[in-house]
């Protein structure tokens, strides 16, 4: 089961980069490369532990190999997005007004009010009451009272099907600062990301100032958000970029996230783009995958460093 475990592990880290896994079939150990791996392209060209006899790696060569291979040259991270890059500490002195306004525009958080509980009387003293009524001790009242209850509490004979519950409709919307407390708990799957409400409200702010635009998903309550901006470039003119595409795990693989780059993709082509790329977030399973069945293709390496404050 252990090998399994490892074989199906080292699988998905593969297909996770597109690429392949090949082990051997040898059953015997200590017979030719028993208990060897290999790795090639999606084209099926060797990368790594394939040679003239069989195959050479181990299992835990091929996995440093993927992930220094990962780390090397996937090294992503919405940080430094035009959304995310907003986030950085901002020198103090010049912004209290902004996120005076901001607290102000982020929607109040409701408060419970604590229910008042009232306690019915104690069967002892209702008998007592009716005791002390009743010369003989005879508790008639009581006795009418739980006649009707019983009555009551009888299941009748005919009971009307319970009402179908309505299926709740995906809503796709334009994103505003009074869903920063529902963005949270998005935005912190993806790695380093520690953002607080506040936090989340002031780089919308910013992001939407700059031209840029994000939607959220909303399916009964804020399920997915996808951000976006327009690039200018010299080599491909305005350039569309997803900067930022998120759902929550346990509504996954509902069509929501598709959804969400046709509502960007609309905006875009508004804005006079003409081409689309997406930044992929290494941390987030099957992120990459995702972008290749919507015929994204990988044509560059991109590669990130942060910028000390002057």
């Amino acid at each position: 089961m252990a090998e399994v475990a490892i074989d199906e592990k080292l699988r998905d880290m593969a297909e996770h980069r597109g690429l392949k896994l090949v082990k051997s079939r040898r059953r015997k150990p200590g017979l030719g490369d028993y208990g060897k791996f290999g790795l090639t392209d999606a084209a099926g060209k060797p990368l790594l532990g394939i040679g003239a006899k069989g195959l050479e790696a181990s299992a835990q060569d091929i996995e440093a190999y993927l992930r220094a291979s990962a780390a090397s040259t996937w090294k992503t991270s919405a940080e430094s997005s035009p959304v995310r890059s907003a986030s950085k500490a901002r020198p103090s002195g010049g912004n209290d007004g902004d996120d005076q306004d901001l607290k102000s525009a982020i929607r109040p958080r409701l408060k419970h009010s604590s229910r008042e509980q009232q306690e019915p009387p104690s069967r002892g003293q209702s008998k007592g009451r009716n005791k002390a009524e009743d010369p003989k001790g005879r508790d008639k009242t009581g006795a009418r009272q739980a006649a009707s209850v019983r009555s009551a509490s009888r299941p009748s004979a005919r009971r009307s099907p319970p009402a179908p519950v309505p299926e709740k409709k995906l809503f796709i919307r334009a994103a505003k600062t009074a869903d920063a407390e529902a963005l949270v708990p998005l935005v912190r799957q993806l790695s380093g990301v520690r953002l607080d409400e506040l936090g989340v409200a002031r780089n919308l702010k910013a992001a939407l100032k700059a031209r840029a635009g994000m939607a959220v998903a909303e399916l009964g309550e804020l399920v997915g958000c996808c951000a976006w901006a327009v690039i200018p470039t010299i080599q491909h003119g305005l350039v569309g970029r997803l900067t930022l595409l998120l759902v929550a795990e346990a509504h996954r693989r509902k069509g929501i996230a598709t959804a969400l780059v046709d509502e960007a993709v609309t905006s875009l082509r508004k804005k006079g783009c003409t081409r689309l790329e997406a930044m992929s977030d290494i941390e987030v399973r099957n992120a990459h995958n995702f972008f290749r069945t919507l015929n994204f293709e990988q044509t560059s390496y991109r590669f990130v460093r942060s910028i000390d404050a002057e």
